[in-house]
């Protein structure tokens, strides 16, 4: 059975965090039964995704699609769950290990395709993101019938110099989206109701990026900082980024 069909009729129309819990550990033990014996990296990658004769990733398969599902129908129990007994669940770890893969490919994919000057901007983006010191958040914005409004609000991880992230991939990828669709990127830096937070815009189209000056921020600042869109919250998460790496074996 499909493992988002087996967490609902698991749920049997309950949705309580017990029956919920209850669910989650039969997904957990089917997803273990398929995958035994697939425990190393390479061999997960081959699980979820199909590859070439190097190993590269040539796009996902069903199983991670199957995956994908999974998270859709549990993910809003999921703050729910003690993150002690989250720990221990393969399934949990699979979604973020291959979710992480998934990002990382279509990073690189896009990158291919960005122009010289278009790479250009993102990197200089990148770097500007890093110099910030202070709690960041990215805003990304939409042209729509009623004009400009927010898309995704997305935590910033991976620029503060601790290496590289799945959660900064997905980031950049975001990013790249804009050279084809055209958009507003705004980072905030500083903490909502402390300091005055600082705003960094730029304006990203297919002929590459150009910063926004002070009177266009000014015009765009109470939009950012004050109004409430939670579907933009929830574009910008990273399919599973609690990092939940499991503690014992499958």
């Amino acid at each position: 059975m499909y493992l988002s069909e087996l967490f609902l009729q698991s749920l049997d129309g309950n949705y309580d965090t017990n029956t919920a819990l209850i669910a989650l550990e039969i997904c957990n033990k089917e997803l273990c039964r398929r995958m035994d014996g697939v425990i190393d990296e390479i061999d997960c990658i081959r699980y979820f995704f199909c590859t070439d004769e190097n190993g590269e990733i040539i796009e996902p398969n069903v199983r991670y699609q199957e995956l994908m599902d999974f998270w859709d129908v549990y993910r809003d129990f999921d703050d729910e769950i003690p993150y002690e007994i989250k720990q221990n669940m393969w399934i949990l770890q699979m979604i973020y290990e291959a979710d992480s893969h998934r990002v990382f490919w279509e990073k690189e994919r896009r990158k291919r395709e960005l122009s010289q000057e278009q790479l250009n901007s993102l990197n200089l983006i990148c770097r500007e993101f890093e110099e910030k010191i202070g709690k960041k958040e990215l805003v990304i914005l939409l042209q729509e019938r009623t004009g400009l409004q927010v898309w995704e609000r997305i935590e910033l991880k991976g620029f503060d110099g601790e290496g590289p992230v799945p959660e900064r991939d997905f980031v950049e990828n975001e990013l790249m989206k804009l050279f084809q669709s055209g958009g507003i990127a705004v980072l905030v830096v500083g903490r909502k109701g402390l300091t005055p937070q600082r705003l960094y815009g730029y304006s990203l189209s297919s002929s590459g990026c150009e910063k926004l000056g002070k009177k266009e921020m000014d015009s765009l600042q109470n939009k950012i900082l004050k109004e409430e869109c939670p579907m933009a919250v929830v574009r910008g998460k990273f399919k599973y980024n609690y990092g939940i790496y499991v503690v014992e074996n499958k």
